[in-house]
């Protein structure tokens, strides 16, 4: 009898559920504009090019003509595209438009600013803390290429609808060694340290200081590494954003130790207490307190 030969495996193909909607074509200039600055001298539009939702940073009408405020645009351009990192919004090009004139190109970030985030994220402690380490990240990553950011605050920070990602943005004021323009002292006054608005110039531990202030709003339990982020003197700050990263990483457990310390000390004054007063009963408050020392000693 012969044996009847095995139907082939059926193959998965991947593919779309539902028909997809045709996409728009390069040559669409139709931009949605999505801010405009109410004391500044830039806006915002929202467009797409090579199938790509983008954001263009234009001078306002009043602006356009100004060679100042021409150089300004550009400037914020050259310091944007020399930087690569995830925690950076990236500049994509420089761009003429139709009827804004020359723009900065740049990713589009589907999300909201930190202080918003933090609203309605601040329960959620070990995620909090992860977000505020990825700001130190992407600074730390800012002053390894000798930019100052100079206006770091909630606002320049946005983070991803998608997977809470860090993207710093606004780098209008920043500074850095290889341009000329842009030394004088700026920024914004609730989150400027203290020598930037007595007119000094800027440098990392005044971005310390701006993350400082950040922090502050993120928890008591970063209150330790805050207080010296933005400490007056520019001295006694963290000396750079990798330490203040070191001791983010280390903050928490920094207070879980500084708890049970406090515990423990407590417990064997009472300890002595007791056995000056009544020898059987201190022997069940030295065993308590072995107890909670057993209990605060990590497993490995």
């Amino acid at each position: 009898m012969q044996k009847e030969a095995s139907s082939p495996p059926m193959i998965q193909t991947s593919g779309f559920f539902v028909p997809q909607a045709p996409l728009p074509q390069e040559e669409d200039s139709r931009l949605e504009e999505l801010h405009i600055s109410p004391r500044g001298h830039c806006l915002l539009l929202k467009g797409h090019r090579n199938d790509r939702i983008v954001v263009y940073k234009a001078l306002k009408p009043e602006f356009r003509s100004d060679p100042v405020h021409q150089r300004m645009l550009r400037r914020e351009y050259e310091i944007g595209a020399s930087l690569k990192h995830p925690g950076i919004c990236e500049v994509l090009a420089w761009q003429e438009l139709p009827e804004y004139g020359d723009s900065i190109e740049m990713e589009w970030v589907d999300g909201s600013d930190l202080g918003e985030w933090l609203a309605a994220h601040k329960k959620e402690k070990g995620l909090v803390r992860r977000v505020m380490q990825d700001v130190c990240d992407a600074l730390a990553y800012l002053h390894r290429k000798q930019v100052i950011h100079k206006d770091l605050k909630p606002e320049n920070i946005l983070v991803t609808r998608q997977g809470s990602h860090v993207k710093i943005i606004d780098f209008g004021l920043s500074d850095t060694d290889s341009i000329l323009t842009g030394k004088d002292p700026g920024g914004t006054l609730q989150y400027a340290a203290p020598e930037v608005i007595r007119g000094e110039a800027a440098d990392e531990r005044s971005d310390i200081y701006s993350f400082g202030k950040i922090l502050l709003l993120a928890g008591p339990s970063f209150a330790r590494v805050a207080r010296k982020c933005t400490a007056r003197e520019q001295g006694r700050r963290y000396a750079s954003a990798e330490e203040v990263m070191q001791a983010l990483s280390g903050s928490g457990a920094g207070i879980a130790a500084a708890v049970i310390s406090a515990v423990l000390v407590i417990a064997v004054i009472g300890a002595i207490l007791i056995y000056r007063h009544n020898g059987s009963a201190s022997q069940l408050f030295l065993q308590a307190v072995e107890e909670v020392r057993e209990a605060s000693t990590p497993s490995l």
